[in-house]
């Protein structure tokens, strides 16, 4: 788990879990190359990327969507 200091000098856990909107801003950072919140929904219903469901509200840990969308979607060359 990521930590963060505090005001007073002591280190505090940072929140790995974000909701849709954060996530594609964590993932891809520039506007251009940004999918849509659907994009992200349908890979979710897909069951393509990780996410943690509270209630009825979804969160993703980007490092985790990461490490997926890696494993899912790497082209890898072939040997010749």
């Amino acid at each position: 788990m990521k930590t963060t200091p505090n005001t007073n000098g002591t280190l505090s856990p940072t929140p790995s879990l974000v909701g849709a909107a954060e996530l594609l801003l964590a993932l891809f950072p520039a506007n251009d190359s940004r999918p849509s919140v659907r994009w992200l929904r349908r890979m979710q219903s897909r069951g393509l990327i990780p996410y943690k469901k509270i209630g009825r509200r979804v969160f993703f840990d980007p490092e985790e969507v990461r490490r997926a969308l890696d494993r899912q979607f790497s082209v890898h060359a072939k040997n010749l």
